[in-house]
């Protein structure tokens, strides 16, 4: 995590036109993200991430039995995802975290 976790609407990004607001993203796959905005306790709210590293799609890794989870971020503790994932990208824990 590079920032702590800030509301959606004052979440600013690089763009085309300078430093926007996330939500004023033009074509944002989330486009109702600032809704809620101003009420700390129902807004959406974003953390910025520097990522080590990242793969290509067609690269993705999946088999039965690994973890899965449909909300947006989920902390991995599942030991045999964790393996797996690690044999799978030449990773060690130190990069699970």
């Amino acid at each position: 995590m590079v920032e702590s976790a800030q509301p959606a609407d004052s979440f600013e990004v690089k763009s085309e036109g300078g430093q926007v607001a996330l939500p004023e993203v033009e074509g944002l796959k989330a486009p109702d993200m600032g809704h809620n905005a101003g009420d700390p306790d129902k807004c959406e709210y974003v953390v910025r991430v520097e990522w080590e590293e990242t793969h290509p799609r067609e690269e993705a890794f999946w088999e039965q039995g690994l973890f899965a989870n449909q909300n947006t971020a989920a902390r991995l503790r599942d030991t045999h995802t964790i393996q797996r994932l690690e044999t799978h990208f030449g990773l060690t824990s130190s990069h699970i975290s």
